[in-house]
């Protein structure tokens, strides 16, 4: 039992961390007080854009959970309820499909017009939540966190077990 039991804190210390999600600002992709698997980020040039991320916010002292728009480099801009990106080194920007999202949304002047786009920076990330609407995000008052405020990514299949998850861990 000794054996199994320092395998699996090895593996929550090292590997995988259980978030709570504090807000609506996924729906409905994740229900607000979800509780997921993420795993630690040990090198943040992996993460890819669409990511569902954690980050740590010293500010509020508890983890956000956002979806990866951008990298640095990228160039965005939104309109109509729409967002664009250029990707590093690309020409052109294009339409993103987010299949994921409730609604349209109607924030667009918080991110940068067509004819000034958003430039992310060396070490800049840009995220934002599902249900747009509603969450703070790099829209506004996360606009300072950086790649170094990266510390998991949640596990796809965590997300598909979400129910099951919150339903566990709420037992205990």
């Amino acid at each position: 039992l000794g054996a199994e039991v320092l395998v699996i804190v090895f593996l929550l210390k090292v590997v995988f961390m259980l978030v709570l999600v504090p807000s609506g600002s996924m729906l409905p992709t994740i229900q607000k007080n979800s509780v997921l698997f993420c795993t630690y980020i040990h090198d943040v040039s992996k993460v890819e854009r669409g990511q569902i991320l954690v980050f740590e916010s010293d500010e509020l002292g508890k983890n956000l959970i956002k979806r990866l728009i951008g990298l640095p480099g990228d160039s965005l801009y939104a309109e109509d309820g729409k967002l664009y990106r250029k990707e590093a080194g690309k020409e052109d920007f294009t339409l993103l499909t987010e299949n994921y999202l409730p609604e349209e949304w109607d924030r667009n002047n918080e991110i940068a017009p067509k004819a000034h786009p958003l430039i992310l920076q060396e070490n800049e990330i840009f995220f934002m939540g599902d249900n747009r609407n509603i969450s703070e995000d790099s829209r506004g008052k996360y606009r300072n966190l950086t790649s170094e405020d990266v510390v998991g990514i949640v596990a796809p299949w965590s997300i598909a077990c979400k129910g099951f998850l919150t339903a566990l861990f709420n037992i205990f």
